[in-house]
Formats: structure tokens, C-alpha cells, sequence
């Protein structure tokens, strides 16, 4: 019989047709119950004598992967795939997917729900306001402002999409231009820099890997306006926070929001706490797209597992 290890704690908790799909076929299915990621040594031990993975944010390494003796398909669910060696899934004929659509709206919802958040200064009149403070919090208006997005893809798309409603320039930068979206959003390409100077607002929606590690770091903070507003709902990796703590701190820009990080929530310095946002790596968590991205797995896995191409294969 042919065995799954799936690891996202998520996987079909808002609806039973991602398992459905999976039990139809007669599969094994080793489910994660244990309501935390799996750790190296965890994974070491699963993988053996499974043909198929579905995959969240659990490590798939070198060594890891070493040990896949029957493995035929990574499902990633999700889209980011930093946690898998894809040169050794490659080396070692393993197929891997993803499912880059599934959490697009979201992410983009989250990223936008954080611009205004950002703007309006809302969690932190929440905190004050639970405290008796009755005072006046003065944010920025969002409305004709500018918007830098950085990485447009499927969420950097959706997400400049919504800032037409609200009436904002929109500026991206992407080494692979999208000339038919921008034309059609009428919206403008520009160099790093010129975006970095030039917008009231920043967005990040870069993978994580070799060339976008510490992508914004100092130089870049530098050159952002001190009334700037920067989101990340991509990777914590591709933002030096430690850069960005000092930033913050010396005023250099306004605030940030951040929905991954790699630095323990409850240690973000004392001074800055009032100008940082933090959520718990949470954009694609909706129950629109939890069974979306669980749906799409599924057939992912079973596509590979049945020997077809499925549109979603990474490599």
C-alpha cells in the first residue's frame, strides 16, 4: 500500500476534502497530531518507506532527504520552498509541486489589512485603549498615497489590484516583469532605489533563497522615506531585522509590519514595540485557503503518484 506522511498541522482542518481526495485512492496516510512542526530527527525517521510528502514548513534537508528511500513527490502546501533541498530532490529523481494560487487572495488580504493597520496606528491604539489611555494616536492617511511593491507575482499582483481602491501610485519592482499586468493596472516598473526613495508604503513579496537573503538590509532602510511604512508577508529571511530594529529605533522610518520573523515575539525591544506589528506567520490562514491548499496538494501527490505532469510541478 502505498504511504503519505502529511506534516502541516492545517491540512484539511476547515473542510475533509483534501483527505477525501487522498482516502479515495487507498492511501496510507500518516497525519501529523502532534500540533507541532516535526523536527529534523522526527522527519528522519517519517520519511522512511513513504512515497509521497505533503509538506508545510517542515525541514526536508540533505540529510533528511537522504534517508527518503521510496520517496516519488514533495507536495509542498503552500508556495515558499526554503524548507526543501530541491538540488538533492532533483539529484535523487523525487518530483516536487506547490501550490503557488491557492493562498494568493489571503496573503494579499493580510498584507493590505497590515497597510492599514500600519497607517492608522491600530494595534497600538488597541493595546493603549485596553489600558485607559483616552489621548489622540496620530497615524498617515493611506488614501493617494504610494505603494512600493517588491516581487510581483500572483501576491504582489493582488495586492496592487487592491490599492487601486484606494486610489494609490503603485510602484514594483521584479526582475521578471509582468508588461501585460502592469499595462492593464496601469501601474509602473521602476529600479530598486527610485521605488525605495519614492514610496510611502512597502511591501515585500520575495521567496526566500541565495539572492533575496538580507534583501532589505541597511543601505536599503537608509534610503526609505522617515514617514515609510514597510509589510512583510513573505519570508523572514529576506529582511535583516536586526537592521530593521535599528532603523525603527533611530527614526529612520515609521513602522513595520511583520507576518514572518526570526526573532522571538516576546524579545522585540521595549522602545520599538510600539512602532512593530507582528502576526504569526499567519496570510495564508483563512479558511478559503487552508482547503484550497489542501485540495491542491492532494491532487498534486496523486497526479505524480499516477505518473502525470501536474501544472504546479517545480521541478
Amino acid at each position: 500500500m502505498t504511504e503519505i506522511l502529511i506534516t502541516p498541522r492545517s491540512f484539511a482542518s476547515t473542510s475533509s476534502r483534501p483527505l477525501d481526495i487522498l482516502k479515495k485512492k487507498g492511501y496510507e496516510l500518516n497525519i501529523n497530531d502532534t500540533g507541532e512542526s516535526y523536527t529534523r530527527d522526527q522527519m528522519k525517521r517519517l520519511i522512511k518507506g513513504k512515497e509521497g510528502v505533503i509538506i508545510g514548513t517542515d525541514p526536508l534537508d540533505k540529510d533528511i532527504l537522504a534517508g527518503a528511500d521510496s520517496l516519488k513527490v514533495i507536495s509542498k502546501y503552500g508556495v515558499g520552498l526554503d524548507n526543501i533541498d530541491l538540488k538533492v530532490a532533483y539529484k535523487q529523481e523525487i518530483k516536487v509541486t506547490n501550490t503557488p494560487l491557492a493562498n494568493t487572495a489571503s496573503v494579499a488580504d493580510l498584507a493590505f489589512g497590515l497597510i492599514l493597520s500600519s497607517a492608522r496606528c491600530i494595534t497600538e491604539a488597541d493595546r493603549k485603549t485596553a489600558q485607559g489611555f483616552t489621548g489622540k494616536i496620530v497615524g498617515n492617511q493611506v488614501w493617494n498615497k504610494t505603494l512600493g511593491i517588491i516581487g510581483l507575482g500572483s501576491i504582489g499582483q493582488q495586492v496592487a489590484a487592491r490599492a487601486r481602491g484606494f486610489n494609490m501610485d503603485v510602484l514594483c519592482y521584479d526582475i521578471n516583469k509582468n508588461r501585460n499586468f502592469a499595462e492593464i493596472m496601469d501601474f509602473e516598473y521602476v529600479k530598486l532605489d527610485y521605488l525605495l526613495t519614492e514610496s510611502d508604503f512597502i511591501s515585500l513579496h520575495l521567496p526566500l533563497n541565495e539572492k533575496t537573503e538580507n534583501f532589505i538590509s541597511a543601505p536599503q532602510l537608509e534610503l526609505m522615506k522617515q514617514e515609510a511604512h514597510l509589510i512583510n508577508t513573505a519570508r523572514g529571511g529576506v529582511l535583516n531585522e536586526q537592521d530593521l530594529f535599528a532603523a525603527l529605533r533611530q527614526g529612520k522610518i515609521k513602522s513595520a509590519a511583520l507576518d514572518d520573523f526570526d526573532f522571538p515575539a516576546n524579545e522585540v525591544p521595549e522602545d520599538i514595540r510600539d512602532k512593530i506589528i507582528l502576526t504569526p506567520h499567519m496570510g495564508a490562514h483563512t479558511k478559503e485557503a487552508i482547503e484550497n491548499m489542501g485540495v491542491q496538494a492532494a491532487e498534486n501527490m496523486i497526479s505524480v503518484l499516477e505518473g502525470e505532469t501536474p501544472e504546479d510541478l517545480v521541478n
